[in-house]
């Protein structure tokens, strides 16, 4: 298959994830149009459809893809491996330093609209809450739902708003005080 002058070469359903990813962290859940990223994508919005069923379909792989729970969870790893491996990917380059719009900005743009609002909670507690209280023990679960606030708040205030300090802290030094504010909250 030959292609044309200045064609993107990923695969079309890659493609499609990446500006899903990027639309839906830089506008609302509303504002996303499938056509939209069909076409920044250089596909068909039918295929759009065929791939991922619906415009929520594709909302909840670009979730998916936006963050590597597998990464993080993966066997064997200790309880501290998990929470370093968390700060890694949650503080491993503050998107605001370079114009772009990362996973946490997902979130927070889905937060508003109660569909996705749904995935958002749904995935979170799947992927995310439950592997961490599995991980830590049942009687640990207000506090690693503390630990996650403090993770999520930390890079919200950095990445999403620009706050100062956290904006111009160094990412290793970053991760180090939330892993070290973690394990404390975790201990």
């Amino acid at each position: 298959m030959e292609m044309k002058p200045g064609h993107d070469e990923r695969p079309a359903r890659q493609r499609i994830l990446d500006v899903a990813i990027s639309r839906f962290s830089c506008q609302t859940f509303s504002e996303v149009s499938l056509r939209d990223i069909a076409r920044d994508a250089q596909v068909d919005v039918a295929y759009v459809h065929r791939a991922f069923g619906s415009k929520v379909g594709l909302f909840r792989q670009a979730l998916e893809a936006g963050f590597d729970f597998d990464a993080v969870f993966a066997e064997p790893v200790t309880r501290e491996g998990v929470i370093r491996r968390l700060c890694e990917q949650m503080t491993a380059r503050n998107p605001r330093t370079n114009g772009e719009a990362g996973p946490i900005d997902l979130v927070l743009r889905s937060c508003t609209n109660a569909e996705t609002r749904d995935i958002l909670r749904e995935l979170s507690i799947a992927r995310f809450h439950e592997p961490m209280i599995a991980k830590f023990g049942g009687e640990m679960t207000m506090r690693v739902m503390l630990a996650i606030s403090l993770l999520f708040g930390t890079v919200t205030q950095r990445n999403a708003l620009g706050i100062e300090p956290l904006a111009s802290t160094p990412d290793e030094e970053l991760r180090a005080a939330v892993y070290d504010a973690m394990m404390r909250l975790l201990a």
